[in-house]
Protein backbone atom coordinates (compact mmCIF):
# COMPACT_ATOMS: atom_id res chain seq x y z
CA UNK A 1 0.00 0.00 0.00
CA UNK A 2 1.37 3.38 -1.03
CA UNK A 3 0.66 6.56 0.90
CA UNK A 4 0.22 9.54 -1.41
CA UNK A 5 -0.06 13.13 -0.19
CA UNK A 6 -3.39 14.71 -1.05
CA UNK A 7 -3.65 18.45 -1.15
CA UNK A 8 -6.73 19.69 0.63
CA UNK A 9 -9.15 21.99 -1.18
CA UNK A 10 -7.81 25.49 -0.57
CA UNK A 11 -9.80 28.71 -0.45
CA UNK A 12 -7.44 31.64 -1.06
CA UNK A 13 -8.53 35.20 -0.37
CA UNK A 14 -7.27 38.65 -1.23
CA UNK A 15 -9.28 40.18 1.59
CA UNK A 16 -10.66 43.68 1.29
CA UNK A 17 -13.56 45.49 2.89
CA UNK A 18 -14.96 46.76 -0.45
CA UNK A 19 -13.99 43.79 -2.64
CA UNK A 20 -12.47 40.44 -1.89
CA UNK A 21 -10.88 38.26 -4.52
CA UNK A 22 -11.11 34.52 -4.04
CA UNK A 23 -9.65 31.44 -5.68
CA UNK A 24 -10.29 27.76 -5.11
CA UNK A 25 -7.45 25.28 -5.56
CA UNK A 26 -8.00 21.54 -5.86
CA UNK A 27 -5.10 19.13 -6.22
CA UNK A 28 -2.80 22.14 -6.41
CA UNK A 29 -4.57 23.71 -9.42
CA UNK A 30 -6.79 26.79 -9.66
CA UNK A 31 -10.27 25.52 -10.49
CA UNK A 32 -12.32 28.68 -9.97
CA UNK A 33 -11.89 32.30 -8.98
CA UNK A 34 -14.01 35.39 -8.56
CA UNK A 35 -14.66 38.57 -6.65
CA UNK A 36 -17.25 39.35 -4.03
CA UNK A 37 -18.39 42.72 -2.80
CA UNK A 38 -21.40 44.97 -2.77
CA UNK A 39 -21.61 47.05 -5.94
CA UNK A 40 -23.09 50.34 -4.91
CA UNK A 41 -22.27 53.99 -5.27
CA UNK A 42 -23.57 54.87 -1.83
CA UNK A 43 -21.43 54.62 1.26
CA UNK A 44 -22.03 51.49 3.27
CA UNK A 45 -20.84 50.77 6.76
CA UNK A 46 -17.99 48.25 7.04
CA UNK A 47 -20.24 45.94 9.08
CA UNK A 48 -22.64 45.67 6.12
CA UNK A 49 -19.82 44.95 3.66
CA UNK A 50 -18.15 42.37 5.93
CA UNK A 51 -21.50 40.68 6.59
CA UNK A 52 -22.02 40.36 2.82
CA UNK A 53 -18.53 38.88 2.46
CA UNK A 54 -19.23 36.27 5.15
CA UNK A 55 -22.48 35.31 3.38
CA UNK A 56 -20.57 34.97 0.11
CA UNK A 57 -17.97 32.78 1.81
CA UNK A 58 -20.76 30.58 3.17
CA UNK A 59 -21.94 30.02 -0.42
CA UNK A 60 -18.39 29.27 -1.61
CA UNK A 61 -17.82 26.84 1.27
CA UNK A 62 -21.09 25.08 0.47
CA UNK A 63 -20.09 24.68 -3.16
CA UNK A 64 -16.38 23.83 -2.90
CA UNK A 65 -16.00 22.34 0.64
CA UNK A 66 -12.59 23.92 1.36
CA UNK A 67 -10.40 22.31 4.01
CA UNK A 68 -7.84 25.13 4.34
CA UNK A 69 -7.91 28.91 3.94
CA UNK A 70 -5.01 31.16 2.88
CA UNK A 71 -5.43 34.88 3.38
CA UNK A 72 -3.46 37.81 2.01
CA UNK A 73 -3.61 40.75 4.39
CA UNK A 74 -2.69 44.33 3.59
CA UNK A 75 0.67 45.33 4.99
CA UNK A 76 2.53 48.55 5.56
CA UNK A 77 -0.37 50.36 7.24
CA UNK A 78 1.02 51.88 10.42
CA UNK A 79 -2.16 53.25 11.95
CA UNK A 80 -5.35 51.63 13.23
CA UNK A 81 -7.95 50.82 10.58
CA UNK A 82 -11.14 49.67 12.33
CA UNK A 83 -12.74 48.34 9.11
CA UNK A 84 -9.71 46.11 8.38
CA UNK A 85 -9.62 44.93 11.98
CA UNK A 86 -13.30 43.96 11.67
CA UNK A 87 -12.59 42.17 8.38
CA UNK A 88 -9.66 40.17 9.75
CA UNK A 89 -11.44 39.20 12.97
CA UNK A 90 -14.59 38.21 11.03
CA UNK A 91 -12.56 36.00 8.69
CA UNK A 92 -10.80 34.38 11.65
CA UNK A 93 -14.17 33.67 13.29
CA UNK A 94 -15.62 32.34 10.03
CA UNK A 95 -12.74 29.93 9.42
CA UNK A 96 -12.67 28.83 13.07
CA UNK A 97 -16.40 28.06 13.10
CA UNK A 98 -15.88 25.76 10.10
CA UNK A 99 -12.75 24.10 11.44
CA UNK A 100 -10.69 25.53 8.57
CA UNK A 101 -7.05 26.16 9.40
CA UNK A 102 -6.28 29.73 8.34
CA UNK A 103 -2.86 30.74 7.08
CA UNK A 104 -2.25 34.50 6.81
CA UNK A 105 0.42 36.17 4.72
CA UNK A 106 1.28 39.80 4.19
CA UNK A 107 0.87 41.32 0.75
CA UNK A 108 4.59 42.16 0.75
CA UNK A 109 5.52 38.55 1.55
CA UNK A 110 3.40 37.23 -1.35
CA UNK A 111 4.61 39.90 -3.79
CA UNK A 112 8.26 39.24 -2.94
CA UNK A 113 7.84 35.50 -3.52
CA UNK A 114 5.80 35.73 -6.73
CA UNK A 115 6.97 38.95 -8.43
CA UNK A 116 10.49 39.17 -7.01
CA UNK A 117 10.14 42.26 -4.84
CA UNK A 118 7.89 43.25 -1.92
CA UNK A 119 6.67 46.50 -3.47
CA UNK A 120 5.60 45.04 -6.81
CA UNK A 121 2.50 46.72 -8.20
CA UNK A 122 -0.77 44.84 -8.56
CA UNK A 123 -0.19 44.66 -12.31
CA UNK A 124 3.32 43.26 -11.84
CA UNK A 125 2.00 40.63 -9.42
CA UNK A 126 -0.81 39.69 -11.81
CA UNK A 127 1.57 39.31 -14.73
CA UNK A 128 4.08 37.32 -12.65
CA UNK A 129 1.45 34.82 -11.48
CA UNK A 130 0.10 34.51 -15.05
CA UNK A 131 3.60 33.64 -16.26
CA UNK A 132 4.32 31.32 -13.36
CA UNK A 133 1.15 29.28 -13.80
CA UNK A 134 0.93 29.48 -17.60
CA UNK A 135 -2.26 31.52 -17.50
CA UNK A 136 -1.31 34.30 -19.95
CA UNK A 137 -4.33 35.68 -21.73
CA UNK A 138 -6.90 34.71 -19.11
CA UNK A 139 -9.21 37.54 -18.12
CA UNK A 140 -9.44 37.93 -14.37
CA UNK A 141 -9.63 40.90 -12.05
CA UNK A 142 -6.69 42.19 -10.05
CA UNK A 143 -8.27 40.82 -6.86
CA UNK A 144 -8.58 37.37 -8.46
CA UNK A 145 -4.90 37.39 -9.50
CA UNK A 146 -3.92 38.39 -5.97
CA UNK A 147 -6.02 35.56 -4.50
CA UNK A 148 -4.43 33.12 -6.96
CA UNK A 149 -0.99 34.42 -5.98
CA UNK A 150 -1.59 33.88 -2.24
CA UNK A 151 -3.01 30.41 -2.92
CA UNK A 152 -0.01 29.45 -5.03
CA UNK A 153 2.35 30.92 -2.45
CA UNK A 154 0.69 28.89 0.30
CA UNK A 155 0.83 25.67 -1.70
CA UNK A 156 4.49 26.09 -2.64
CA UNK A 157 5.62 26.79 0.92
CA UNK A 158 5.34 23.12 1.79
CA UNK A 159 1.91 23.48 3.37
CA UNK A 160 0.60 20.44 5.25
CA UNK A 161 -1.11 17.76 3.17
CA UNK A 162 -3.61 15.08 4.02
CA UNK A 163 -2.38 11.50 3.66
CA UNK A 164 -4.46 9.22 1.48
CA UNK A 165 -3.79 5.50 1.33
CA UNK A 166 -4.07 3.69 -1.95
CA UNK A 167 -3.75 0.02 -2.75
CA UNK A 168 -0.43 -0.86 -4.33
Amino acid sequence: MTVLPVRPVLLALDAGVRETGWAVFKDGEVIESGVTGLSTRRKLEPEVRVSHLVESLDELAGQWKPQVMALCQPSGINWPVPALDLLISSLATWSSERGLPQFSYTAQEVRAAIAGHPNASRDQLGYAIMLLLGLIGQGRTTHEWEAIAVGHYHLTRGAPSVKKQTAA
